[in-house]
């Protein structure tokens, strides 16, 4: 029996059972996958069962309005991806006849799809005989071949890939791909890998030479960026003010409490004007925080140092129409059904 046969004959007995494999489209696989992009299977699950039921089908998403499309997020964070998600099944939608393609290269195109996404895609919901290099993957294969170079650089991955390729079974690409995906995230673990348990340890060049705790070697990542923010919670009469930047980069497209970056100049903080309008500090002058909250928040790239201004009004104030920026007063009990990154609920909290 080949290391391919062994790898899918474990995976007919211990694949898990997921949503998205009971009955796989190529648009639940769309989905899914999305929603895996550095996220773990656990956290996805009951997302992803919300929103299948809102959005069964690539039409009821690309009809969905960008707002409906983030609420239903909501849980799952890096929410690009949703954007570019329900982007991408407009542009199916429009222009593919509401099919998603099988063709590599428009596949590869779309808003979102990169290619692990792709070759997911392709190998499951069209059969095609295409890896989906993940990061269980490349652990795997750093582990079976005794890849020595940082598995998060591009030698390494060539490496892998071209190794994985030539084992491909033209009949179950997909349940390779998968297979390897769940023997990555079930044995193959990155701290305590289960050897005993590996359908394929007589094949593991780690196993066998025992590395397997030596590998796969990475190189450092950078440590978040450290920031100082400042933060308002501006209410009244019940409401809280929430804006949205259509543009701008960082949170773009979300419903967030007003922040702007701050740095260090004379002694104290003082205002970045690139995000944050004149208009709100203008609007805040003369009006003392009723208090001032210190908390700290950590997304992939940035660490958040906030100083929150909570701000109690007796009447709210004229919201402005500015270009690539909304502003509204949101009533503070229905605040959980809009789309609002967790840090900003957390600032919430600081509410006197």
């Amino acid at each position: 029996m080949t290391l391919t046969q062994m790898l899918l004959a474990w995976y007919d007995l211990h694949g898990r059972d997921l949503p998205w494999r009971r009955n796989p489209t190529p648009y639940s696989i769309l989905v899914s996958e999305i929603m895996l992009q550095q996220t773990r299977v656990e956290a996805v699950l009951p997302t992803y069962e919300r929103f299948m039921q809102r959005f069964p089908t690539l039409q009821d998403l690309a009809a969905a309005s960008q707002d409906e499309t983030l609420t239903f997020w909501q849980g799952l964070g890096y929410y690009s991806r949703a954007r570019r998600l329900h982007q991408a099944a407009q542009i199916i939608a429009s222009e593919h006849q509401g099919r998603i393609p099988d063709d590599r290269r428009i596949l590869r195109s779309l808003p979102g799809i990169g290619d692990y996404t792709c070759g997911a895609i392709l190998s499951m919901a069209f059969s095609q005989s295409i890896l989906a290099m993940d990061g269980n993957l490349l652990r795997v294969g750093a582990r079976l071949f005794v890849i020595e170079e940082p598995i998060n650089r591009m030698k390494a991955k060539g490496q892998i890939q071209t190794k994985f390729e030539a084992m491909i079974p033209a009949q179950r690409p997909g349940d390779f791909n998968q297979a390897l995906m769940d023997l990555g995230s079930e044995v193959c673990l990155p701290r305590q890998p289960r050897c005993q348990a590996c359908p394929i340890s007589r094949h593991c060049q780690a196993f066998l030479q025992d590395r397997t705790l030596d590998l796969p070697r990475k190189v450092a990542p950078k440590a978040p960026l450290p920031v100082q923010v400042h933060v308002y919670l501006v209410e009244s009469k019940g409401f809280v003010l929430l804006r949205k930047r259509t543009a701008g980069g960082f949170l773009q497209g979300l419903w967030e409490l007003p922040w702007h970056e701050a740095h260090f100049g004379a002694g104290r903080f003082l205002p970045s004007v690139a995000e944050e309008s004149h208009w709100l500090l203008s609007c805040l002058k003369g009006q003392d925080p009723l208090e001032v909250r210190r908390m700290d928040y950590v997304f992939s790239h940035r660490h958040w140092f906030m100083t929150i201004f909570c701000h109690a009004l007796e009447e709210p104030f004229y919201l402005p129409r500015e270009e690539n920026i909304q502003y509204r007063w949101q009533p503070w009990e229905t605040m959980e059904e809009i789309a609002l990154p967790t840090v900003f609920k957390r600032a919430l909290k600081a509410r006197p």
